[in-house]
């Protein structure tokens, strides 16, 4: 049934990643003396997802791939994350959104709602080529890392040569590359292989690694990989791939032995009822303030959400800083919206990005400096460490930054 006048007015928030955790702590904090509102959060999993942490732990040496002890560096609990919060938080699987009644449903209730903020996620973008969504791997969540690091292990175990495949050298790429390569490294020692057997080929349709970011990264990029033996073809397309090989777009085959996809991603499909108007990547329209234009009460957050840049013209890059800041934002507008007050619009950060090539070796990147090396890794782990703080009471969270 539909809440009465006597209920508390219910703010929903579909999602527990980075945009949905962050828009929940915010809002609780502006509403912590407010009994009026019930702060909602729904997602399938009852833990969040660390991505920054998915490419090592598909990596991780012999002997340490047990589901429970990967499951403890890459999840954060969200009964740890709002132990002492006002923020409900529901483990179900959202079937439907309906805008105009005011409603999502689950698999097992109905939450009506009179804020929504929609932070559902992303799924990998295989750009419809049904192959490889068939045939590759993907590294979207925990199951997925352990899958991965299974299927290497066995590789190594069972064969004196092989060539995996990574599709795309952007940011996830590069990173999963570079810990692939270590982990071989150690397997082939462990198994008594030959490293020079076992291959790593990257294929990029641009024509450097990180496409987008300047000249000078990329290169740094191709300097450190290529010492590893990291090998790449770029202004190259994978076309068609088989349980055994790969086409790429000059039609030349390939056998592989796996297939990993890190070619790019796009947002999840939101099971809504009315029809909204999406970009070439699913993602919906929104207004200035992160909300949907014929819908003002309802947000969205993250990879959910097109926002344009009023800079560049173009959608803001889906990335772990864009959703926490979004989710952020999206909660103030909410808050401000609950007082009568005009809405702020959204506004991008500078861009910084830390780019960890295996070991103690990572690139901090801002369009003013760049920082290759020990140093970089320093502030990504310092990175990590600031994230956790802000969600985590600190000695939980120094805990998941030194695991």
């Amino acid at each position: 049934m539909k809440q009465n006048s006597q209920e508390k007015k219910h703010i929903v928030i579909l999602g527990g990643g980075f945009a949905g955790v962050a828009a929940a702590l915010n809002l609780s904090q502006y509403l912590e003396i407010d009994d009026e509102y019930e702060i909602i959060l729904v997602d399938r999993r009852d833990y969040q997802l660390y991505h920054a942490a998915l490419y090592e732990a598909a990596t991780t040496e012999h002997g340490y791939v047990e589901g429970k002890k990967l499951k403890r560096t890459l999840t954060i609990p969200l009964a740890e994350i709002f132990g002492k919060t006002k923020v409900k938080v529901f483990k179900g699987y959202v079937e439907r959104i309906e805008l105009n009644d005011g409603k999502v449903v689950t698999d097992s209730r109905i939450i009506y709602f009179d804020y929504l903020l929609i932070a559902l996620g992303s799924v990998a973008d295989f750009y419809g080529i049904e192959s490889i969504a068939r045939f590759g791997f993907t590294l979207k969540s925990l199951e997925d890392a352990i899958m991965v690091r299974n299927r290497i292990e066995d590789i190594i175990t069972k064969k004196d040569s092989a060539l995996i495949v990574i599709g795309g050298g952007g940011f996830a790429g590069v990173e999963f590359a570079a810990e692939l390569r270590n982990l071989i490294k150690k397997e082939c020692r462990h198994h008594g292989k030959r490293l020079d057997s076992f291959k790593i080929l990257i294929i990029e349709g641009a024509t450097t690694y990180l496409p987008g970011l300047p000249e000078k990264v990329s290169a740094l990029v191709a300097r450190r990989l290529g010492q590893m033996g990291v090998e790449a073809r770029f202004s190259t397309l994978l076309t068609e791939a088989g349980k055994d090989f790969v086409l790429l777009n000059n039609k030349e085959k390939l056998e592989c032995d796996l297939l990993i996809w890190t070619g790019g991603v796009r947002s999840c499909r939101l099971p809504v009822d009315t029809d909204l108007e999406r970009d070439k990547k699913d993602r919906t329209n929104v207004t200035e303030f992160l909300n949907l234009k014929s819908f003002p009460n309802i947000f969205l957050a993250g990879d959910n959400g097109c926002f344009m840049d009023p800079k560049t013209k173009k959608p803001l890059p889906q990335t772990a800083q864009e959703a926490v800041n979004q989710g952020k934002h999206a909660a103030k507008n909410i808050f401000r919206t609950i007082k009568g007050k005009p809405l702020w619009p959204y506004h991008s950060a500078s861009s910084r990005f830390v780019i960890p090539v295996t070991g103690k070796w990572a690139i901090f990147y801002t369009p003013n400096l760049v920082i290759p090396g020990f140093l970089g890794w320093l502030i990504r782990r310092l990175a990590d460490l600031r994230y956790f703080l802000s969600i985590l009471p600190w000695p939980t969270a120094l805990n998941f930054c030194l695991f």
